[in-house]
């Protein structure tokens, strides 16, 4: 691939390519011819040997310093082009003098941000209703060139297939110009106060660290059991920059009779998979899924027993933030890879052996009626550990899939005589809601055990007792 001036040779091929790529949003023949006869503008094209046209880009320079759109062909997808095109690009206003950059990008469009936020920009605004006649917001996005010196990753594409396509309208297509750079929303971050807020994280205070201008991990762990399979719905809609996770591949290794639904993955699994979410050292995640974080508490368990610090669950998850009237963004989203390193031990754990003679108290985190042994959908065994009491975690949440306050936490488990100082340990079926319960209880200064075999480790083997009723 080679990269050279845009010129009106590449016009008829450029015209082609338009309406395919941006719709409604396309530029006219004329306004390329008029776009290249500028001074302050620089437009490339990238092209194979061949000297086909692979994608074209644009960035306007002195006084507006905006990119103004980057487009890729179809059959070059995942190929680099629109990473080669952008960083090409942001040479070419360093080299006229930039010393900042924005774009406007449409706001459901998490593969076109992404690639972005992969060279560096912020998140600074949203514009209402910007691309017409559609009447899609648009995210404005700003890259400081003066402290950041273009830390370019890998391309991310977007779009429903999960392949996605750059230079898709619904993609990466169109970051076309609007007169100033948008309002300015830095929330910041700042470090939690209380044994609360070092767990979970509301709404609001999420959308105001997204938008920051060092925005956190966001994990997309949509999965209940029965129904496994998120990403279909993670595609059609999702936080901003959230990198789906998928819970039974990524967040527990091959299950087993012997270890049970979900072992926990190795620490080399983990850490390359981590990696692959983007995780640094030093990095704040936020994890959500649809289901009253009791998902998502399985990736917040797994990070924090890794020793990755600041890791938060989404209060309300998906439905709180479309209830607060937040935007969301589809496509699949690849981030720059990071480079944690994995450091295993950092919550605690019980082994089978130890649930059997536990000498605190032992929590199972199931519905009430696979406790009794009323139902079981899916171990061999009905009942529950001897000696467990049920405590289901659904009780920890309101209706609506919220945290119950602080006081009626606390009332709740001190009725099961669970208090700061006593030892505890959870369980559930595989260890995914009883990651949960262990998020709750620490949120309330309690520091919980998790068994990760749970029950279902328990029930497959025969020499396990298991008791039923209340």
């Amino acid at each position: 691939m080679q990269m050279r001036a845009l010129e009106p040779r590449d016009l008829d091929r450029v015209e082609e390519l338009e309406p395919e790529l941006f719709g409604v949003g396309a530029w006219s023949r004329q306004t390329y011819v008029d776009e290249l006869a500028r001074d302050d503008r620089t437009y490339l094209a990238a092209v194979d040997d061949d000297g086909a046209l692979l994608g074209y880009g644009g960035v306007a320079l002195d006084p507006e310093w905006t990119i103004m759109t980057v487009g890729v062909a179809p059959q070059a997808r995942r190929r680099g082009v629109a990473t080669a095109l952008l960083d090409a690009l942001l040479a070419a206003a360093r080299e006229a003098g930039a010393r900042e950059l924005f774009l406007e990008v449409r706001a459901h469009d998490g593969g076109a941000q992404q690639l972005y936020r992969n060279a560096g920009f912020v998140r600074v605004g949203l514009r209402k209703r910007y691309y017409q006649p559609e009447g899609a917001d648009a995210v404005v996005m700003r890259l400081d060139l003066v402290r950041r010196v273009g830390v370019v990753g890998a391309e991310t594409t977007a779009g429903s297939d999960g392949e996605g396509a750059l230079g898709d309208h619904a993609g990466i297509a169109d970051e076309r110009p609007a007169d100033g750079a948008g309002g300015r929303r830095d929330g910041g971050a700042h470090a939690p106060v209380s044994a609360r807020e070092r767990v979970f994280i509301d709404v609001d205070a999420a959308h105001d660290l997204i938008w920051s201008e060092h925005p956190p991990v966001v994990l997309d762990v949509r999965w209940a059991l029965g129904q496994t399979d998120g990403s279909a719905v993670y595609v059609r809609g999702h936080l901003p920059g959230a990198v789906y996770v998928d819970l039974d591949a990524e967040l527990a290794s091959t299950p087993s009779p012997e270890e049970g639904r979900h072992p926990l993955p190795t620490a080399e699994d983990l850490q390359a998979t981590a990696r692959r979410w983007g995780i640094d050292d030093g990095s704040t995640v936020l994890v959500y899924d649809d289901t009253g974080g009791t998902s998502a508490a399985r990736a917040w368990w797994l990070l924090r027993w890794a020793g990755v610090a600041d890791v938060r669950i989404v209060d309300g998850g998906l439905r709180a933030w479309v209830g607060a009237g937040h935007h969301l963004e589809d496509g699949f989203v690849r981030p720059r890879p990071g480079a944690v390193v994995v450091r295993p031990g950092g919550l605690a754990t019980v082994t089978a052996d130890e649930v059997a003679d536990y000498p605190g108290v032992l929590l199972d985190a199931r519905d009430h009626e696979r406790f009794t042994g009323a139902v079981e959908p899916v171990d061999p065994r009905a009942g529950h550990v001897p000696g467990a009491r049920s405590a289901p975690t659904r009780g920890n949440l309101t209706l609506d899939g919220w945290l119950l306050e602080p006081e009626d936490l606390v009332a709740r488990f001190a009725g099961l005589e669970v208090r700061p100082g006593v030892d505890v340990a959870v369980y559930c079926g595989s260890g995914v809601t009883a990651a949960h319960q262990v998020a709750v209880l620490a949120s309330i200064g309690v520091e919980a055990a998790l068994y990760p075999g749970s029950f279902s480790q328990w029930a497959n083997d025969p020499e396990r007792e298991v008791a039923t009723g209340d």
